[in-house]
């Protein structure tokens, strides 16, 4: 009984990590590279982060034991961790396990879109194609980032791309489901709060980032 305890809420944990994630990461970055198009990163933002939401709140099936939740959840920070012990900066870790994490979840989405027959051909085609201009929209907001800390060092960028490739191998299994496994109440609830942090924090690193003269 205590195992099944300890097991739910390691995914509970799982799930509020996911959700944090893209609100750390916006952050760090803001507040230490700032954005020439802060009203597009808003727009942009909230549509891209609502669908990440909406998959991980949706779609993500609970895991098969204790041991499967533990990898699913620690796989990414293990990643992050390396890179940042490898030459990271104080805000990098949260930066490079987004990267790590919302990059493999925006990848699984276009595999099983590509590798299953259902919904429809049109709606897979949008599916992929979202999910691919999520990707590079990550890749473009975070760019400054990925040219100053990343691109210079062979070894964080041999640890990013391992733990986006592990990452997107958990994400496939998780994912790998044609229904909802939440009800719509819990996965609406999860959205809008995990929506507003991410608000909350873009606007934050704004304004921290024009206070300190950027």
């Amino acid at each position: 009984m205590w195992l099944n305890r300890i097991h739910r809420a390691v995914e509970n944990v799982h799930l509020v990590y996911l959700g944090l994630l893209p609100a750390l990461a916006t952050f760090s970055l803001l507040v230490n590279y700032g954005h020439p198009a802060p009203t597009l990163l808003f727009f942009g933002g909230v549509v891209a982060v609502s669908v990440y939401l909406a998959v991980v709140a949706s779609y993500t099936r609970p895991t098969s034991s204790l041991g499967v939740a533990l990898f699913v959840l620690l796989d990414g920070p293990f990643w992050a961790a390396l890179s940042f012990a490898a030459g990271g900066v104080l805000f990098s870790f949260a930066i490079d396990a987004f990267l790590i994490d919302g990059v493999a979840i925006w990848l699984a989405i276009v595999w099983l879109a590509v590798s299953t027959s259902r919904p429809t051909r049109g709606q897979r085609i949008a599916t992929i194609g979202f999910a691919l201009i999520a990707v590079g929209s990550v890749l473009f907001a975070f760019w400054p980032y990925l040219c100053e800390n990343v691109f210079g060092d062979w070894v964080r960028l041999l640890f990013l791309v391992v733990g986006i490739v592990e990452a997107f191998v958990a994400r496939h299994y998780l994912l790998e489901v044609d229904e909802v496994v939440r009800d719509t109440t819990s996965s609406a609830r999860y959205i809008l709060v995990f929506l507003f942090i991410w608000i909350v924090a873009m606007c934050a690193g704004n304004v921290l980032y024009e206070m300190g003269g950027g």
